[in-house]
């Protein structure tokens, strides 16, 4: 039989028109009629059946619209926030209304709310109500997510750009068309308040058609470089970009967190742009300034921290270095000054305790110097050990500037071999070439971890050099040609074979490769586990975190051998220590302190004893971080590493 739902309103057009009075389209250009909205709400809940989504938009809305001190006293305004935001998320994660036994993180992780919700939403219910700028802060990204879970899958209308198709030309005509209130308009033609409502609608369409189309990412950045979004027309040079930033900023960064791999995509097209741009004069090239100052600020601004931790800068630094000129120079200048800056870092401390702050050490990679390569090659930013590390399971590692680890996989009976992870091309394909040459290999693939360009950012050059490769790695990765489901086995030559793990969370594309050879095992984590240490959450969550530590590496027998894509050991023993203090904790600091290398040295048995990222069921983790869900135990962790 049927299912009949009533709604509290006649006609799906009645709703519609209620969204767009929330959410106006770029073009609209008439009343604020967003009071009238929150009174057909008000109407609508005499008649029941009101979506929480729906009252909880028109609550948020009302708070925003009381948000008048000449009117109303700020006391009352703070009130007002907090009952709509906490009834926003109550009516979202309390589990006597859901009727599940999880907690409010839970709830809030299974649904794509921020964790910070929840917590903010405690503060305002148990404590003083937050301040001004905290509460409509969070009304506004309760606005923002609203409309990206519910109200962007109401119906299609003209605030919304249509797309029928995922092709090329249909994602870019979708894309143009979110982006159109802002191609050329006049700083001064838009009031402040209006001009910043607009960036927020554009940003809202702008993620609703990559919600539609995997490629949106990618074409959005082709988009906004071809039309000339991003480069204010009749600009000149050394004309200031702050007006331009100030402007985009919100629209770009809003797609950033909803789809990271949009501004991985946005900082290589850019780059691309700069350092192979075919011009005469480029030091007199004003486009060029402004490609060049747009990815400075990027990936040197304030603005940009959080955003950028996934942006590939070794591919710039490359870029810049194989394509040197005026602006490229500038820009890899700007770059090594950013990064050789000292920062000040916390210690960890459980809540409550004071933070000490120290300078952050400067590793001094002079000790690392070329043997048999160029000394050619540093200019590529890279140091080198003196010699390839033979291991178990034909498995040979090198480091890199950067601590990143490549590592050549070979069943010695047959010589067939993978290269895991060729970041360098320049260092890794000098000693591929002598290998093959003298008949020690024969190199079949590339295996990559993740589409990050400090692991697959060198696969182009590598497939120059040596053809006929299969590139095996998860979607997202450079050229690849094979993306191996989870728990999907394939074999190196005869002996050894492979699982595939997928483990998303630093990236959604990251796969752990599991390696037997008769009694030896291994595992290659990429940026997923580190000795002692675990990923950053760039395209993921804890939840995503505590299930490929927890569940999918734990899982493997405690005598696997872990080698991970980065040398990190030092810094997160560090971290370690400061959250426990057992033996195996110290263990592994003796060891780092006087080993420059940790790859394959320790086993997942060992991870699960010193690494405190797969102890959150451990009592003494749960004091520290004041959690006891093994995911709010993780989130907390983390944030706490970061801080570091």
């Amino acid at each position: 039989m049927a299912k009949v739902i009533f709604t509290a309103w006649k006609t799906k057009s009645q709703l519609l028109e209620v969204r767009d009075e929330f959410y106006p389209p770029p073009t609209y250009a008439g009343p604020d009629l967003r009071s009238h909205g929150c009174a057909v709400v008000e109407a609508w809940k005499l008649r029941g059946n009101v979506p929480h989504h729906v009252e909880a938009t028109a609550l948020l809305t009302d708070a925003i619209l009381h948000d008048d001190a000449q009117r109303n006293s700020i006391f009352s305004i703070r009130a007002t926030y907090s009952a709509a935001f906490c009834r926003f998320v109550t009516g979202l994660v309390d589990t006597k209304i859901h009727g599940v036994r999880r907690t409010m993180f839970q709830r809030a992780t299974d649904l794509g709310l921020p964790a910070s919700f929840v917590e903010l939403r405690h503060e305002a219910t148990h404590r003083e109500p937050p301040s001004l700028v905290v509460l409509r802060k969070a009304a506004q990204r309760s606005l923002e997510w609203l409309w990206d879970n519910y109200w962007a899958g109401v119906g299609d209308d003209s605030g919304a750009p249509a797309l029928t198709h995922d092709d090329g030309a249909s994602v870019r005509a979708a894309l143009c068309d979110a982006l159109q209130p802002l191609s050329g308009r006049s700083a001064d033609s838009v009031p402040k308040r209006r001009k910043r409502d607009q960036a927020v609608s554009v940003a809202m369409r702008l993620v609703s058609v990559c919600n539609v189309s995997g490629n949106a990412a990618r074409l959005l950045s082709s988009v906004l470089l071809e039309r000339g979004f991003l480069v204010p027309s009749g600009r000149e040079l050394g004309d200031s970009m702050n007006d331009t930033f100030k402007e985009w900023n919100p629209v770009l960064q809003r797609v950033a967190e909803s789809h990271p791999a949009f501004l991985r995509h946005l900082i290589e097209d850019l780059v691309n742009d700069l350092a192979f741009k075919n011009t005469t004069d480029i030091s007199a090239d004003a486009p060029s300034e402004a490609l060049y100052l747009w990815i400075a600020h990027i990936l040197t601004s304030p603005a940009w921290e959080f955003h950028r931790q996934s942006c590939p800068q070794s591919y710039v630094l490359r870029a810049c270095d194989e394509s040197p000129h005026h602006w490229t120079k500038l820009l890899g200048d700007q770059l090594r000054k950013h990064a050789s800056k000292p920062k000040s870092v916390l210690d960890a401390r459980p809540a409550g305790k004071n933070r000490i702050t120290k300078p952050k050490h400067v590793r001094n990679d002079s000790q690392y110097a070329p043997s048999q390569l160029s000394d050619k090659l540093l200019e590529h930013g890279w140091g080198f050990l003196e010699k390839w590390d033979s291991r178990p399971l034909g498995v040979v590692s090198r480091t890199g500037k950067g601590n990143n680890y490549a590592y050549l996989v070979t069943d010695e009976p047959t010589k067939q071999s993978v290269i895991i992870d060729p970041a360098n091309p320049p260092e890794v394909a000098p000693e591929l070439k002598s290998q093959i040459s003298s008949g020690k290999i024969n190199l079949t693939a590339i295996v990559n971890t993740h589409h990050h360009w400090d692991h697959a950012g060198g696969n182009g050059d590598i497939l120059k050099q040596f053809k006929g490769l299969q590139v095996i790695g998860g979607k997202d990765c450079t050229s690849v040609t094979k993306t191996p489901a989870h728990g999907e086995e394939f074999k190196i030559g005869d002996r050894i074979s492979v699982k595939a793990l997928h483990t998303p969370c630093h990236t959604q594309d990251s796969i752990c490769y599991y390696m037997q050879d008769g009694d030896q095992r291994v595992v290659f984590t990429g940026d997923t586990l580190f000795i002692g240490g675990c990923g950053r959450f760039f395209e993921g969550n804890a939840k995503e975190m505590h299930k490929a530590l927890n569940e999918t590496l734990a899982s493997l027998p405690d005598d696997t051998k872990v080698y991970p894509g980065h040398e990190y050991t030092k810094a997160n023993v560090k971290f370690c220590i400061a959250v426990s203090q057992t033996e195996p904790i110290k263990k592994l600091q003796a060891f780092a302190d006087q080993n420059k290398q940790t790859q394959g040295k320790f086993t997942i048995g060992d991870e699960k004893l010193h690494n405190v990222f797969m102890r959150v069921n451990d009592p003494e983790i749960q004091k520290v971080t004041g959690k006891t869900d093994p995911v709010d135990v993780m989130a907390a962790l983390r944030e706490m590493k970061n801080s570091m």
